[in-house]
């Protein structure tokens, strides 16, 4: 059984720029979706031969999500959105390679595909009920991950 976690940096934002529509006018749209923290726990399953552990990895992963949209309009002035921050649970799959350096040392080289599943929120209709935006935002966060390590055992 193995457990991991780190800090990522993964951040994406988006504007649309104005643009026109014939129902609803000049308008714009921002987005922001991010992730900090990661967390995956589950076996490792493998068949050692000599200084080789080749082994296929599955369990659970554990991150948060926060998602972020703003819809403005420029002809009917009206800023509606919403945000939502989430921690959710999904899971991973992978495999890797260790190898055995001496007694207490190895070296390995892991992947993982990750998936935390999805983030959403309902857009309430704007002040006073004039907008046409009802509607839902969501997200989702699935992510391939390499890695190298260099493990110390007691």
């Amino acid at each position: 059984m193995e457990a991991a976690g780190g800090y990522l940096w993964l951040r994406d934002s988006d504007e649309s720029g104005i643009f026109r529509t014939p129902a609803a006018g000049n308008f714009d749209i921002k987005t922001s979706f991010e992730t900090h923290d990661l967390v995956t726990i589950g076996p490792r399953i493998g068949y050692a031969f000599c200084k080789w552990l080749p082994y296929v990895t599955g369990g659970l992963a554990i991150g948060d999500l926060s998602l972020f949209q703003r819809i403005r309009g420029h002809t009917f002035f009206f800023d509606e959105g919403g945000k939502q921050i989430e921690t959710n649970v999904g899971w991973m799959i992978g495999g890797g390679l260790e190898y055995a350096i001496t007694a207490h040392w190895s070296a390995r080289l892991q992947y993982q595909y990750i998936d935390l599943g999805e983030i959403d929120f309902d857009h309430p209709p704007g002040p006073g009920g004039i907008s046409n935006f009802i509607g839902n935002s969501e997200a989702s966060l699935r992510e391939h991950n390499a890695s190298a390590a260099i493990i110390y055992r007691f």
